[in-house]
């Protein structure tokens, strides 16, 4: 249904058939599984030559071009991090199936009608990756009750993507979405921990992000979160030149002394 280099994408935008949700990360993925730091290396050496050409010579950034180099940084420093942590890498690769396998074909069978590639490029905005941030917060705020995270992701989703300014989706559709979704990944939850699974959709949500530095919600709810565990020095500093102070402020408040 989609060009297999979608997987391996690293533009900041998607109008690939499979609505988004394959772009980029199982390319994370494998950079993570490979035993050599080889590829790893390549791929930061690019993100270096981008930031570079995002910076005239008086030194001040680009903002666009820069704020994309220092968020495929931040990828390329969650790769290095999996690449020691195998475990999560697995919880990822789980997830990232639930959407692709099961969670796509039910908005294909509930609003694909008779046009399911057409439908796939109209959600093709985000949606996943609003999806896991949302889905992560709700793992760490309902963990004792779990039965009100569908409820409670969905209207995030909503809300956030008004906030946001983002193309609204029907609610129907991202209900079912989020129920597709959250059954396979609560049986996660209760095999594995909520610590553990909150941590593999914050990560997924980076991945799988066509362009997190135009999505508030993946910085403020996936990849700030996630500093002290896979960002490394090069990335805050980067991240700390291109984004508003407010975030960057919080972002600092996440790093403590690293």
């Amino acid at each position: 249904m989609h060009p297999k280099n979608c997987e391996s994408a690293e533009g900041h935008s998607c109008k690939c058939a499979c609505g988004g949700v394959e772009h980029g990360w199982s390319n994370s993925l494998k950079l993570a599984r490979d035993p050599s730091p080889v590829p790893r290396q390549k791929a930061r050496d690019r993100c270096d030559s981008r930031w570079a050409r995002a910076l005239p010579s008086e030194g001040r950034p680009k903002p666009s071009k820069a704020r994309q180099a220092a968020t495929d940084t931040a990828k390329v420093d969650l790769a290095d991090w999996l690449s020691e942590n195998p475990k999560t890498i697995e919880h990822i690769q789980e997830v990232g199936d639930i959407l692709v396998c099961s969670v796509i074909t039910k908005l294909d069978e509930g609003f694909g009608g008779d046009d399911p590639r057409g439908a796939r490029k109209r959600i093709n905005d985000h949606l996943w990756c609003d999806l896991l941030v949302a889905m992560a917060d709700a793992i760490k705020r309902f963990e004792k009750a779990m039965d009100r995270i569908p409820e409670y992701v969905t209207t995030i989703i909503m809300q956030s993507r008004e906030a946001e300014d983002r193309k609204p989706f029907l609610e129907a559709l991202v209900r079912l979405a989020v129920r597709a979704a959250w059954e396979p990944i609560k049986k996660m939850v209760e095999a594995t921990g909520a610590p553990e699974i909150q941590r593999a959709c914050q990560i997924l949500a980076v991945l799988i992000c066509p362009a997190p530095e135009k999505h508030k919600a993946v910085r403020a709810g996936a990849l700030r979160p996630l500093a002290d565990e896979g960002l490394l020095a090069i990335s805050k500093e980067r991240l700390a030149q291109v984004f508003p102070a407010d975030w960057v402020r919080r972002l600092q408040e996440g790093f403590g002394d690293v």
